[in-house]
């Protein structure tokens, strides 16, 4: 069972109590006003032949109005009622009483209906207020006001006081508890409100959870449909035409026969190399071997000697240091940086830079090369790039996904015939290098 019904099972008893109360008195109310009002027409039969018996029939008809608006809100468990409600309901029904009163004299026992609306109305020194103002309008009716007092007026005073007062004081015990039965009601409505909060904030929370890894198989996926296209793909292509070319020549001239499908299995032996890396690269081996300062000098290294560059590597000591995430996207842009560079750069030099830069840890990854087409960006004042298709550049979005996936930022500086500069900024936290 829901909270909201644990609130409702819990309190049903009660507002079961306190409608049979309002309900019980309400009743005794209006039955003590109706046989008041007949005593009376009865008593003075002369009222049925004048504006009298019809002013007060209407009177006690508004009576019974405004009493029984009092009684309905009061059922509902809206208690106490707002202010300026139960002011206009009590005063209305003190206003009727009191001209009903003025008609006949008899009529001042009506103000029982206004003492029983005022414990409909009110709670606490708001009841004692307004029952304090109905038992001297009385007094005054009575006579029992006059100076100077008369003791017979005085003990006339002090009884029906201690009958009044004696059953407000019921009364306000009855609405102490059902203020505090109330309270904790709505006490326990909020803390249900809470708790939907809650279980709503919990399910947004594992659908972005769910969502992220999502996210994070699609970018992995991306890597390795680039990976794919850029290596094995072109591969079996050539090996394709290749074989094709050999199967032609093997009648015409053996020999070129021969040497294309050496040169083919050359192709596949680079291929499988080239795939094994790839899945290697699935998990960083190098970085489990070595550290990050030492992977990449040899990494520049092996690219210097197998491409001819020229290449530069300035490494701040304490990169080492760095948290595993850090390390592991530095890695794997650097790689993804230098490998597009021998593929596609016809560079003649490389520079690779890392130092730390107030809170950020900087990378700067820079070529003397053919640029990038401008089909693929549009410049910017501050000289980054906007990308308007990225279609078979698995590389470029790659690294900018892996970048800002760690609140880092990413810019990318070229132009035809220019170079290419990458620049990184990857947050870091204040002890870290």
């Amino acid at each position: 069972m829901s909270v909201q019904g644990n609130i409702e099972k819990y309190n049903a008893p009660f507002l079961r109590i306190f409608r049979r109360v309002i309900t019980a008195v309400a009743a005794f109310t209006c039955i003590y006003l109706i046989a008041l009002t007949c005593a009376i027409l009865k008593s003075n039969p002369g009222y049925l032949h004048d504006w009298r018996g019809t002013v007060c029939i209407l009177l006690t008809v508004i009576v019974f109005l405004l009493y029984g608006i009092a009684v309905v809100r009061g059922l509902r468990g809206i208690w106490p009622a707002p202010w300026p409600f139960a002011l206009g309901m009590w005063g209305g029904i003190y206003l009727v009483v009191l001209l009903l009163a003025l008609i006949d004299r008899n009529f001042l026992w009506g103000f029982y209906v206004v003492f029983s609306a005022s414990f409909i109305l009110f709670a606490r020194w708001r009841t004692v207020f307004a029952v304090s103002i109905m038992a001297f309008t009385m007094f005054a009716f009575q006579g029992l006001l006059s100076w100077p007092p008369d003791g017979n007026a005085i003990l006339s005073i002090i009884g029906q006081m201690l009958m009044l007062f004696s059953s407000t004081g019921l009364v306000l015990l009855f609405q102490r508890l059902m203020e505090e039965r109330f309270a904790r009601e709505h006490l326990l409505e909020q803390l249900a409100q809470r708790n939907s909060e809650l279980e709503a904030a919990h399910r947004q929370l594992a659908q972005s959870a769910a969502q992220e890894q999502e996210l994070a198989v699609l970018r992995e996926r991306t890597r390795l449909a680039r990976e794919i296209h850029d290596t094995i793909g072109h591969a079996l292509v050539l090996i394709s035409i290749q074989l094709e070319a050999a199967q032609r020549l093997r009648e015409r001239d053996p020999e070129r026969c021969n040497q294309e499908i050496e040169s083919t299995k050359r192709i596949a032996r680079e291929t499988m190399t080239a795939l094994r890396a790839s899945i290697a690269n699935l998990r960083s081996p190098a970085l489990e071997h070595e550290q990050l300062g030492q992977a990449l000098s040899r990494t520049v290294g092996e690219l210097a000697r197998r491409s001819g560059l020229q290449v530069t590597c300035t490494l701040q000591t304490g990169i080492d240091l760095l948290p595993e995430a850090l390390k592991e996207t530095i890695w794997k842009v650097s790689q993804e940086a230098l490998t597009n560079i021998e593929k596609h750069a016809h560079a003649s030099s490389v520079q690779v830079f890392i130092c730390r830069r107030d809170e950020n840890l900087f990378l700067s990854i820079r070529d003397d090369g053919i640029g990038l087409p401008q089909t693929v960006y549009q410049p910017q004042k501050e000289g980054s790039l906007v990308y308007d298709n990225l279609n078979g550049h698995y590389g470029l979005r790659g690294m900018r996904e892996r970048i800002e996936a760690i609140g880092g930022h990413f810019t990318l500086r070229s132009g035809e015939q220019q170079g290419t500069t990458i620049e990184i900024e990857l947050p870091l936290a204040p002890d870290v290098v």
